[in-house]
């Protein structure tokens, strides 16, 4: 069951990197600065580290997102977002990957 798990965690992944990095492209030939930009505190509900520092690096790995930090008991992860009005979004959006990561790993 968990091949399966990771491979619709795979493709979904993938999908949302392209998904965002084409968002990305079109904020960049609109002009914008990203003077727009928020940090916000993601709080995953991983419970092995290594599990976090994955979620942490794919985080980062996604155009319009920036992991920063990690705080000292993996209960937060801080993220700067490229645009405010997406934090809904990747709220929902990260929730997923890490259900999905969960039960692929």
């Amino acid at each position: 069951m968990k091949p399966l798990y990771f491979a619709y965690f795979f493709i979904y992944y993938a999908l949302k990197v392209l998904e965002s990095g084409f968002t990305v492209a079109i904020q960049i030939l609109k002009g914008s600065r990203g003077v727009q930009g928020v940090f916000i505190n993601y709080h995953p509900v991983l419970e092995k580290d290594w599990h976090v520092v994955l979620l942490f690096n794919l985080i980062s790995m996604t155009p319009g997102s920036l992991s920063v930090d990690i705080s000292d008991n993996k209960d937060i992860i801080l993220v700067h977002l490229l645009n405010r009005d997406d934090e809904a979004n990747f709220m929902a959006i990260t929730k997923k990957i890490e259900q999905l990561l969960a039960k692929s790993l």
